[in-house]
């Protein structure tokens, strides 16, 4: 008697469950929870992926940008002219057709690293990038960004190479306020800095005309966009190579610790912005 109550009562639950299990309002409740489920895990993931590609525009010693973030950067202001959202009073009424880039080196770096050590070299670096990071919380630098070794990168939209001169002589006054300690020795940091500005519409029209070119030999479109993108990225490194040249040409002639600018080294002049 017990075993087949037993039995009639598993039959019982088993007929319950189904009927549940086809009740509307009891389906369309677990859909609902599963969707949230979903929806709640759509959200992690795509918090987990802002985050990697968050860092992948990020060195990983300084915490600057790295010289990804820098090239795309510059290329966006081309291609779309956009304005960095960070614009202070002296920009505010100037066409956005100019950006100003400042190259900033680190004196005797090698020395430094051969002589303390490694880890002297990362402190020289982290220093150099928080004398950066002063600059841009005291004057809303645009994008700072470690491009390789001790060579870092300053782009400023909107600013003429005068204005760019201005803000390497803050910067070299910040970083004189800076020292890393190596044992019982104190040393201090002295950099190097080459300041220029890059004409945007100039930018444009050699691009423009490069299309043209291209257009008339009837290659296909896809081939035509690769090589005008190669070269945009020859114009940028040109540029870039112009103001690195303007920074060593005045540290041969003057020594470390120098603000060079484009403009003074292709008039073949010398004078040197030393902040004193």
């Amino acid at each position: 008697m017990s075993k087949s109550s037993g039995l009639s009562g598993s039959t019982c639950n088993m007929i319950e469950g189904q009927e549940q299990s086809l009740n509307p309002e009891i389906r369309i409740a677990e859909l609902e929870a599963r969707v949230r489920v979903l929806e709640e895990k759509n959200k992690d993931l795509e918090k987990r992926n802002a985050e990697l590609e968050r860092l992948s525009y990020r060195d990983s010693l300084t915490g600057l940008y790295n010289r990804r973030f820098f090239d795309e950067s510059l290329d966006k202001m081309i291609v779309g002219g956009n304005e960095s959202p960070v614009l202070d009073e002296r920009r505010a009424g100037i066409d956005n057709r100019e950006v100003g880039v400042i190259v900033v080196d680190a004196d005797q770096f090698k020395h430094i690293n051969d002589t303390y050590g490694h880890a002297a070299g990362d402190e020289v670096l982290k220093s150099v990038s928080r004398a950066l990071d002063t600059l841009n919380k005291r004057e809303a630098t645009d994008i700072v960004a470690r491009t390789g070794g001790d060579e870092f990168v300053i782009l400023l939209p909107g600013m003429s190479e005068e204005m760019a001169a201005e803000r390497a002589r803050n910067l070299w006054s910040i970083i004189r306020e800076f020292k890393v300690r190596a044992g019982e020795d104190l040393i201090p940091i002295t950099i190097s800095l080459g300041v220029g500005s890059l004409k945007l519409a100039g930018v444009k029209d050699a691009l423009y005309a490069e299309e043209i070119r291209l257009k008339g030999s009837d290659l296909p479109p896809d081939e035509i966009n690769a090589k005008l993108e190669e070269k945009k990225k020859e114009i940028f490194a040109e540029f870039l190579d112009q103001v690195d040249e303007a920074m060593y040409a005045v540290k041969k002639e003057k020594g470390s610790d120098q603000i060079a600018r484009v403009s003074e080294i292709q008039n073949k002049e010398m004078p040197t912005d030393e902040a004193a």
